[in-house]
């Protein structure tokens, strides 16, 4: 990728890339599932933030808005005030991260945790930005074709050894 984005969140890809990539880019390490994303972000101490109990502007990229998303800001933005108990960076605030898959007899869909700093302007049904620990998203499932966008993005695991 050019030099601007290799510390960018890898966005615009669909459920099953974003599966692939972790695959492939990290050496058998797969999406987490959403309690795993709650773990890495909040510890074992209940805390509504990654950094603390109080919302802190500059722990998180600002929102933005408008007709054209500018992308989320390179991963070590707010490191290490942002960061959560494990030291985990940009959990919040930047772009949805892919968690669990969901199914049931009609829908498929996928748990989105940790915000995006952008919402189209006039936008009634966007998601809006939920940094908090306890808040997520549902982001339902079509196809690859229609699942890419900027503002939703992958963290990758691994299972300790």
């Amino acid at each position: 990728p050019p030099a601007a984005l290799r510390e960018t969140p890898v966005t615009y890809l669909s459920l099953a890339e974003a599966r692939a990539y972790c695959a492939w880019a990290h050496g058998g390490a797969r999406l987490p599932h959403e309690w795993e994303w709650q773990y890495a972000a909040q510890g074992t101490d209940g805390r509504p933030y990654p950094w603390g109990a109080s919302k802190v502007a500059a722990n998180y990229p600002p929102m933005s808005s408008g007709v054209t998303c500018r992308g989320p800001q390179p991963v070590a933005a707010h490191a290490p005030q942002g960061d959560s108990p494990f030291g985990v960076s940009d959990l919040v605030g930047n772009v949805w991260q892919y968690t669990d898959e969901v199914r049931d007899e009609h829908t498929r869909a996928v748990i989105l945790r940790g915000g995006s700093n952008y919402r189209p302007s006039g936008s009634k049904w966007y998601f809006p930005n939920q940094i908090e620990l306890n808040t997520h998203n549902k982001y339902f499932l079509f196809s690859d074709r229609y699942e890419r966008a900027a503002t939703i993005g992958v963290r990758c695991v691994k299972d300790a050894a």
